[in-house]
């Protein structure tokens, strides 16, 4: 069943992350707790699941790709620590923030030590290989660091422009969001022993899913509520977000409405109802447009792996199920 392979792998990781942050210097204490934090609080694990079965699907190393998965987990959460404290977020799955309930200067510390970790995990995951693999899987994940800070930037600077394109959204995601999945997949299927061509579709796979992802992640944005999605609703709104459904809206709503969204967006103190209001305006403009968009990405995403004989079938119906539940989570 492909739910005792989530499982199987979610468990692994969850103990491997937690052998790595387990001991605390004297004097640390409160530093290992912040860095733990957001790992209590569950997440999908995705990008580690993605890793894995990517190698697994080439019939590769299983215990390296879990090692490997832990470092990219850890490395994404080290970005949600800063992205929060950028974003002045107080929920994160449901749970304060680790700035809210540690202070900024920890908070900042965690993510930190979680960046450092990451590399060690990922350094330890590839003890005894070749030079060749080591070097082209380390370059992924720095280069993946760097790309993701790109994309981060882009998502500030987008807040203050009022000419941002769906052209300039597609840009930033594919940085900010998809890069990271894609350096998962890339990486899985490194260590999974595929040649460059093979390695160059697992990537593509991971930029359009990853594409896809965000999308749906601004969607839920607007459509689910605070207990379901862990943090607080429209904070995209809220933040003055250049999201796929805020640039179509703008593009194709009434003057009356866009004049309402303007005054709205990027509008820290906005009620609650003219929040509401706002997201009815998105919706109705936007909402049937950006699902369809993520499928086309979602259909990208699989057909890069067509004719790609799996060695493991299992593994194969794991990416083939994330990239489904993608468009269909709720969270």
């Amino acid at each position: 069943m492909l739910q005792d392979y989530f499982n199987d792998v979610v468990d692994q990781v969850n103990k491997t992350i937690e052998k790595y942050l387990s001991s605390a210097p004297s004097g640390t204490t409160s530093l290992y707790d912040a860095s733990r934090h957001l790992f209590s609080s569950g997440g999908k694990r995705l990008r580690p699941l993605i890793l894995v079965s990517s190698c697994d699907y080439l019939g590769g190393d299983h215990s390296r790709a879990v090692l490997a998965g832990s470092a990219i987990e850890t490395l994404h959460t080290f970005t949600l620590i800063h992205d929060d404290i950028m974003d002045h977020d107080s929920l994160r799955r449901g749970i304060p923030t680790v700035h809210v309930k540690w202070g900024e200067p920890m908070a900042i510390l965690a993510g930190d030590l979680l960046h450092a970790k990451a590399f060690e995990m990922l350094n330890d995951s590839l003890k005894g290989v070749d030079e060749k693999l080591h070097y082209e899987v380390m370059k992924t994940f720095v280069n993946s660091i760097i790309v993701v800070s790109e994309g981060q930037a882009m998502d500030m600077e987008f807040e203050s422009k009022n000419d941002v394109t769906e052209e300039d959204y597609l840009e930033m995601v594919k940085k900010k969001t998809a890069y990271l999945i894609a350096a998962s997949s890339k990486i899985g299927s490194l260590i999974g022993g595929a040649d460059p061509e093979v390695v160059e579709k697992f990537f593509r796979f991971g930029i359009n899913l990853g594409i896809a992802f965000q999308i749906v992640d601004d969607i839920i944005g607007i459509t689910s509520d605070e207990a379901e999605l862990g943090k607080p609703l429209f904070s995209d709104i809220r933040e003055g977000k250049r999201t796929l459904l805020i640039i179509k809206t703008l593009k194709e709503a009434q003057p009356k409405e866009v004049k309402l969204l303007k005054e709205v967006l990027g509008n820290r103190n906005a009620s609650a109802e003219q929040l509401r209001e706002v997201s009815e305006i998105i919706k109705k403009y936007s909402l049937e447009y950006a699902y369809s968009l993520a499928e086309e990405y979602k259909s990208r995403a699989l057909s890069s792996l067509e004719g790609i004989q799996p060695s493991n079938q299992e593994a194969s119906e794991v990416l083939k199920f994330i990239s489904e539940f993608t468009l269909k989570r709720k969270k």
